[in-house]
């Protein structure tokens, strides 16, 4: 791609803020907190929750969880990574054991749809949309907290982020958010340079001319070019001597989920604005030849998702412009999926659709080192239709707490529309100034008791 020259990239910021190596950089947030970055991963498929974290010997669900799973996707006790209350994590997720150790992840039993769905697309929608029950909701969980936080600051080129090849749902209709799966590739891609240059100059004229919507989201579009243009991809060195994993195939390459995870960093640590990001890793669907042992397809994607994420996690752990503070410290990450599976396997040695699950909270601001949620156990009176893990917490109750004591956005009417007071029973995973949930109930004073 043909760069923006300097003079047009300046004038841009008349249309829209921009920060990069080559250009001013950019104004913090007089609120802390509005400087904080929320990474959300999908686990698309539907992940084996029992699999990835499963009770030890001494745990009083252990001979239930052995007599449920005699097909080939039990995992030995001595196998399993301790965590805490007898639980322990697959050995394929042994790098997360550090994070652990260091206070820097939590783990929420039982959570997901309260009404469990097990249609992929469904419980999808729902998650991502933030609104249960309504899959044509017309805008996403993420971009809604984009739009009603007034904590950002004022000069954000590129805000939100997706290291995929299309938007996702959690950013749907978000103007700011960008696709940005292979940063070669964020070009206007005309095959002749000079008719590129003329192209930009074209679009620039165009767009600066105007303060329309249009006009701003077209200069932030060619400036959000610019900036991706402006950084050494190639010359990229991971700090801390983290190390992102590579295919098994082509030790050469990273694995898909470890490219986009060290985009993200590259992007965070260039200081380019970024506030939220999304990405996924799929290959949960596992209703057969599950593979929980060394060299299985469960085994590998769980290293992969843990090394990458250990990998993130070290990279970021360096100081940022924020006093006091590392980019780990600003990062926030939430790992989920759209539903667990069966607590039983299959004759096929696979895991079919299932309802509660775990999710995965890391980084700055995470009361690590615990494991929160109510899980009821494996006895068929505690199971959801005689099959599932009973989901007890609401997934927007994690969401919930971490956008009001990590962002401090309390707009929760408006990001989780139909969620009530009630329902938010905050868990305690993550800490910061307490900051009073805003779910547009002016009633919610008396039912509170107050006269």
């Amino acid at each position: 791609m043909t760069k923006l020259n300097r003079r047009k990239f300046i004038s841009l910021t008349g249309a829209a803020a921009v920060t990069a190596a080559t250009a001013p950089r950019l104004s913090f947030s007089a609120d802390i907190y509005g400087d904080n970055i929320l990474v959300f991963v999908f686990q698309r498929g539907g992940i084996d929750g029992l699999s990835f974290m499963a009770p030890m010997n001494g745990h009083a669900d252990r001979a239930r969880y052995e007599t449920l799973r005699t097909n080939g996707t039990m995992i030995p006790s001595a196998d399993l990574q301790a965590t805490a209350n007898g639980w322990g994590l697959h050995p394929a997720a042994a790098p997360l054991i550090d994070l652990w150790t260091d206070q820097k992840l939590a783990i929420v039993q039982a959570t997901g749809l309260m009404t469990p769905n097990r249609s992929h697309f469904e419980a999808e929608r729902y998650i991502e949309l933030g609104t249960p029950g309504n899959r044509f909701t017309a805008s996403g969980w993420l971009t809604r907290h984009l739009q009603t936080a007034t904590n950002l600051p004022p000069t954000l080129v590129l805000p939100a982020v997706v290291t995929e090849s299309t938007i996702r749902l959690s950013l749907l209709n978000e103007p700011s958010a960008v696709t940005l799966r292979y940063p070669s590739d964020f070009d206007l891609e005309t095959g002749f340079s000079d008719y590129e240059e003329l192209q930009e100059t074209a679009l620039f004229d165009m767009y600066s001319q105007g303060g329309s919507e249009l006009d701003v989201a077209g200069a932030q579009a060619l400036t959000a070019l610019s900036i991706v243009a402006a950084i050494n991809w190639g010359a990229y060195v991971p700090d801390n001597g983290a190390v992102y994993p590579t295919r098994p195939d082509n030790p050469a390459y990273l694995t898909s989920f470890a490219e986009e995870m060290k985009i993200m960093a590259t992007l965070i640590k260039e200081d380019v604005g970024l506030r939220v990001a999304a990405t996924d890793i799929g290959g949960w669907d596992t209703h057969s030849g599950q593979g929980n042992a060394f060299g299985g397809g469960f085994f590998d994607n769980v290293k992969d998702l843990s090394e990458s994420l250990l990998a993130f996690m070290t990279d970021l752990d360096v100081p940022s412009p924020v006093s006091g503070k590392t980019w780990a410290d600003r990062t926030t990450v939430l790992v989920f999926s759209e539903f667990g599976r069966r607590v039983f396997d299959n004759a096929d040695a696979g895991t079919d659709h299932g309802s509660g699950n775990n999710m995965l909270a890391l980084g700055g601001g995470v009361n690590g080192g615990r494991l929160f949620g109510n899980f009821l156990g494996l006895a068929q009176a505690n199971l959801f239709q005689n099959a599932d893990v009973y989901t007890t917490t609401d997934f927007r109750t994690v969401f919930s707490e971490c956008l009001l004591k990590r962002f401090h956005n309390n707009q929760l009417w408006q990001i989780f529309p139909g969620y009530s007071a009630e329902a938010y029973q905050p868990l305690g995973v993550f800490s910061g100034s307490l900051i009073q949930p805003d779910f547009n109930d002016p009633e919610i004073i008396f039912r509170s008791g107050l006269e």
